[in-house]
């Protein structure tokens, strides 16, 4: 499998976790989601010149939603 692929399989998954805990209310989702979202960002972020432009986008979006999360907004 590609790496790039995973990496979008790993976000998927993570964001899936995220509305999922905030849908029925289960804090533990929405940690899991958030940390998974912000250890695969700054994953992609190091590693930009080797990914395409979309993930990279996506990663720096995950970032901030992490950051409006973590606000409460």
């Amino acid at each position: 499998m590609d790496r790039r692929q995973l990496t979008n399989y790993v976000n998927f998954a993570a964001l899936i976790s995220y509305i999922l805990g905030r849908v029925l209310n289960m804090g533990i989702l929405i940690w899991i989601g958030l940390g998974i979202m912000t250890l695969s960002s700054i994953w992609t972020i190091i590693h930009w010149k080797q990914n395409d432009k979309m993930s990279n986008y996506i990663s720096v979006a995950f970032l901030v939603l992490v950051g409006l999360s973590l606000f409460g907004l």
